[in-house]
C-alpha cells in the first residue's frame, strides 16, 4: 500500500498557526536540494495514518491537487505534554536520488540457543541506517535468528544480507542481537557470589577472633 498525502498551500504563518491546529490541521515544511521550501499544511487525521504506514525509511507521495511529489518524513515536532503532532518536515527527493534512511529491523525463524538451551533473546538494535536509491528503499530487513545456537552468540550487522543497491550505513561492528543465559543461571551465580563472600567474611571473623584470643593469652 502507497503512502499518499494530500497537501495544500499554507498562508498562516506564525503564533496564528495554532488556530490551524484547533481545527484539526497540522503546519508542515517542505525542503530539496533542487526544490524551493514551501509551508503547507494537512488533515492531521491523514498525517497520522501515513507516518504510522511509512514512518522515516518509506517514500511518501504528497499531492497538492496538481502533481505528486516524492519526500521523506525527516523530522516530526510533538507538542511536549499531549504528545500531539504540531509540525512536521518533509525532504522532497527525485526517484533517482540516493538516500539515506533508517530501516526496521524485524527478526525472523527461531534460534536454537532459545528453544534447546532456554536462552533469553535480546533485540539491541530496531532499525539500521541504508543508502540506496529511493525506487529500491527496503520497507524493513528481515534477519533469520535460527544462526544462533550457542548462548552469548550475537548477529552483526556485518552478517546482514540486502539486495543489490543497498548499502549499510551502520556500523559493521555493531550487535543486533543476542541470546543470554536463562535468568535462573543468572541468579544461581549471584548466589553463589553472596555464599562465597558470606563464607570469606564469616573466616575472616573466625581469624580475627582466633588473633583476638592469642593476644590475651600472650598478655596473660
Amino acid at each position: 500500500m502507497d503512502a499518499v498525502l494530500q497537501i495544500q498551500e499554507r498562508t498562516i504563518e506564525g503564533k496564528k498557526v495554532k488556530t490551524l491546529r484547533n481545527q484539526g490541521i497540522t503546519p508542515i515544511h517542505l525542503y530539496g536540494s533542487e526544490f524551493d521550501s514551501a509551508s503547507m499544511q494537512v488533515e492531521m487525521s491523514e498525517l497520522i495514518s501515513v507516518l504510522n504506514l511509512a514512518g522515516f525509511s518509506s517514500p511518501i507521495t504528497l499531492n497538492d491537487g496538481k502533481k505528486n511529489i516524492i519526500a521523506f518524513a525527516r523530522e516530526v515536532q510533538r507538542h511536549p505534554l499531549t504528545e500531539q503532532i504540531i509540525h512536521v518536515d518533509f525532504q522532497i527527493v527525485g526517484k533517482d536520488d540516493q538516500v539515506e534512511v533508517e530501516v526496521p529491523v524485524n527478526l525472523t525463524g527461531e534460534s536454537p540457543a532459545v528453544k534447546n538451551l532456554g536462552g533469553v533473546l535480546i533485540k539491541l538494535m530496531e532499525t539500521i541506517r541504508i543508502s540506496s536509491k529511493v525506487n529500491v528503499v527496503p520497507k524493513s530487513i528481515e534477519l533469520d535468528i535460527s544462526v544462533i545456537e550457542s548462548l552469548e552468540q550475537s548477529i552483526l550487522v556485518s552478517e546482514i544480507e540486502v539486495a543489490e543497491g543497498v548499502q549499510i550505513v551502520s556500523d559493521e561492528s555493531f550487535a543486533i542481537a543476542r541470546v543470554i543465559p536463562p535468568r535462573i543461571e543468572i541468579e544461581e551465580e549471584v548466589e553463589e557470589e553472596i555464599i562465597e563472600g558470606e563464607e570469606s567474611e564469616d573466616q575472616a571473623e573466625t581469624d580475627e577472633s582466633a588473633d583476638s584470643d592469642t593476644d590475651d593469652k600472650s598478655e596473660e
